[in-house]
């Protein structure tokens, strides 16, 4: 199997999985943190591909290069943004009942609770 293959794959399983609870979330929080990882990955895996840190099967990539690393790469990036965001809130969604923890709500219950 191909890292394209095994990427799209991946990618579809997530997203089937994330898009229900992602429609709910405000997009540009999502699209900035998707624009700031990809760059992220961009440089370095580059780098940690150019030093020989990391090396890929060159029949199993497809050849599309940034400029060092194979363009599969990206697809860890785009999965996290879909992957987290919805796992914080479905887990935040169990843990106090609510749409979705947030730094606030975690900040009113912590200073509700009674100090010793």
């Amino acid at each position: 199997m191909t890292y394209v293959v095994l990427s799209v794959v991946a990618l579809a399983l997530i997203a089937a999985a994330t898009v229900p609870v992602l429609r709910r979330v405000e997009r540009p929080p999502l699209l900035l943190t998707a624009l700031v990882l990809l760059v992220l990955t961009v440089v370095f895996d580059n780098i940690i591909v150019g030093v020989g840190l990391v090396a890929y099967d060159e029949s199993l990539i497809s050849g599309v290069l940034m400029p060092i690393a194979p363009i599969e790469d990206l697809a860890y990036a785009i999965g996290s943004v879909m992957l987290v965001p919805a796992l914080w809130i479905l887990f935040g969604r169990r843990r106090d009942g609510s749409a979705g923890a947030t730094s606030t709500g975690a900040a009113d219950h912590d200073a509700q609770e009674p100090q010793p």
